[in-house]
């Protein structure tokens, strides 16, 4: 029975009966029979909403203790040694050398609570708006869809007062082609390549990213990572798109020699996600590097070998020397990785056709896992409001406790931001712990126009910008096809939920356009500005975005989250705002504001924008992060607080 007759007959049923009682029925039906279990996430749950229109869902909200961190159930036929991993990707995640320019690391990008605070040489253009490569942020720059009152939507007595498609990125790398490693140099040999977009007074810029950065800390939850989802839930061992690319192996030693086989490791996003940076040419590298080249130049290098690790750091302490890198002189990178993998990805005299050694060639294997066993310890659950969750009935102040009745109930927030991760984008909810037999990686629900489609679940258009600027999950691979499940679903793709197979016909509406992950809500004080572009500075800046009802909510209609429809009951009123907003904040893990363990980290320079140009070359600003060990150090400050 396709999707469309199902809808139809269940249409006919609910004229017979409550929708509750229809909805339970076919909800019994969906133990026995696919197409029952299909109607079930496809009409139901609609039936359902159209009883209570835009009512809140049940709170699922935990402390985060409650939900297991999903790793690869297959991990330990890839690493052998857990810890050693643990100590490879940390010490990866913040080694300057790995960028093309010798000095841009993983971190350049997610240094401050997992996420980039930098104000100068930030914007990035979507369309035609430009302000410029050296732009300095200001307070007055945000929001950066501005309305006279805003607190509601634009009208004819509430117009816009400005608006800009500029998106605050970040800064990565001079745009460059790639010619080798530089066997003598951190610094990879290449041809800078004239800029037109990101330069300032004649000379290239660093480029920026064309989305803001989103927070590595509790990443590991996620089902997929980056903002679109392209970071595939399997990890591959090569590039970030899992499942969809066929092509994608690793090298293996055997009784017959090497040979190439096909992996995929599920809850693997975050491996998947690390391979992606890497060799970015905006974001980490030169443009035409490899991951074996990659490789060939990392595994003969001392690690962290220009920067500072505190002897109290809690991974890498046992490791770290008085002045800067590890004390063994001797320690490489390439000895690190025979610490934590088998020998069959890494142990072999011959090279690959392309003239590679084993480890360099399997060295993208190498580097996601490490760098995901890493983040997978950046989990932040300790903070007032697991606290509270657990029993503590001091930790949450009257006025965040206001906020949470807010954020469960007229807010609606829950319903994306829900369980303990405070995303529905979560494994755990998707299809894991906490997974609700009407929901999964593919939902039913009517839109903003009223009309049912398909979706992502955990991805939603609420309305941030039009449509059509950012296509979000919405968007392709040029090889390997569409991004989301859903689409991917209508061409074809073999998905299973609740046992049945998914279907979705061809003439069944689809709503992925313009739709982005959700992102967690934990330390969100700290991780500004928000949005996937960056333009909002302040969590006052987004409860008003939310309570007005979005800023493109008429023109996004055929896409958009019905949830983003406005909050009228706390519209103009800046008490009930004020809770909702100290509700967020009490989801901050001090630890994370603090920098302690397992947030501490090795020093780091940090560039942001120029103070001019002589001969040809910028003079780049430089910010030098200290190494700061298990107990923590200086608190980090909020974006809003930077930009004053």
């Amino acid at each position: 029975m396709t999707t469309a007759m199902v809808r139809r007959f269940t249409s006919e049923i609910l004229l017979f009966g409550q929708s509750s009682m229809a909805v339970h029925w076919l909800r019994e039906q969906g133990r026995y029979f696919a197409w029952a279990a299909v109607a079930v996430s496809a009409v139901a749950t609609s039936a359902l909403a159209q009883e209570e229109p835009g009512a809140p869902e049940p709170s699922n909200l935990a402390a985060l203790e409650t939900v297991p961190v999903p790793l690869p159930p297959n991990l330990n036929d890839f690493v052998v040694d857990r810890t050693a991993a643990i100590q490879l990707g940390k010490a990866l995640f913040w080694d300057l050398q790995v960028g093309g320019d010798g000095a841009t690391a993983c971190a350049s990008c997610h240094f401050h609570a997992g996420v980039d605070n930098r104000t100068q040489s930030t914007l990035a253009p979507r369309l035609a708006q430009f302000r410029g490569a050296n732009h300095t942020l200001k307070k007055d720059d945000f929001p950066f869809h501005k309305l006279a009152n805003p607190h509601e939507r634009a009208s004819a007595s509430n117009p816009v007062v400005s608006d800009t498609s500029e998106v605050v990125g970040s800064q990565g790398v001079v745009k460059t082609n790639f010619n080798g490693i530089n066997n003598l140099s951190r610094i990879d040999r290449g041809a800078t390549v004239p800029d037109a977009t990101f330069t300032n007074a004649g000379a290239n810029m660093r480029q920026v990213t064309g989305r803001n950065a989103p927070s590595v800390i509790n990443a590991i939850y996620t089902d997929r990572n980056f903002w679109d989802g392209r970071a595939n839930r399997f990890f591959n061992g090569v590039n970030p798109f899992g499942d969809m690319d066929p092509d994608a192996k690793i090298w293996v030693t055997g009784p017959n020699g090497l040979t190439q086989i096909r992996i995929l490791l599920d809850n693997g996003s975050l491996a998947s996600q690390a391979v992606g940076p890497a060799n970015n040419e905006v974001e980490m590298a030169w443009n035409g590097r490899t991951f074996p080249e990659l490789g060939r130049k990392m595994l003969s290098r001392r690690p962290l070998d220009m920067q500072r690790i505190s002897t109290t750091d809690s991974v890498l302490g046992v490791l770290a020397s008085d002045s800067t890198g590890f004390a063994d002189s001797r320690m490489t990178y390439a000895q690190m990785v025979r610490r934590a993998f088998p020998p069959r990805f890494w142990n072999s005299r011959r090279s690959t056709p392309d003239g590679f050694t084993l480890m360099e060639s399997n060295f993208s294997l190498f580097w996601g896992l490490s760098i995901m066993m890493y983040e997978s310890t950046l989990v932040s659950d300790d903070s007032p409001f697991d606290r509270f969750m657990k029993g503590d009935q001091n930790a949450l102040s009257a006025e965040a406790q206001q906020g949470m009745a807010i954020f469960e109930g007229v807010g609606k927030c829950a319903n994306c931001h829900s369980g303990p991760e405070f995303t529905g984008a979560a494994v755990s909810q998707l299809r894991g712990v906490l997974a609700q037999p009407n929901e999964g990686m593919v939902e039913l629900m009517a839109m903003g126009n009223g009309l049912p489609a398909f979706y992502d679940g955990g991805f939603y258009n609420i309305g941030v910008r039009p449509t059509e600027e950012d296509l979000g999950v919405g968007g392709s691979h040029p090889a390997f096809g569409p991004l989301s499940y859903a689409a991917r679903a209508q061409n074809g793709k073999r998905f299973e939920e609740n046992g049945a197979p998914l279907v979705i016909g061809p003439n069944d509406r689809i709503a992925v356009k313009g739709a982005f992950k959700t992102p967690s809500l934990r330390n969100i004080e700290l991780t500004g500005p928000y949005m996937h572009n960056g333009g909002m500075k302040s969590l006052d800046e987004v409860v008003e975005f939310y309570t007005r009802g979005a800023d493109f909510h008429d023109q996004n209609h055929a896409d958009l989250d019905p949830d983003v429809g406005g909050i009228s009951e706390i519209a103009n009123d800046p008490q009930q705002m004020a809770a909702l907003v100290a509700f967020m904040k009490s989801l901050t893990d001090e630890r994370v504001r603090n920098q302690a363990a397992p947030f501490d980290h090795p020093s780091l320079p940090i560039f942001q924008g120029s103070r001019g140009v002589i001969e040809g070359e910028q003079i780049e600003n430089v910010i030098v992060l200290p190494a700061v060990g298990a107990s923590g150090g200086t608190p980090i400050r909020t974006f809003e607080e930077d930009l004053q």
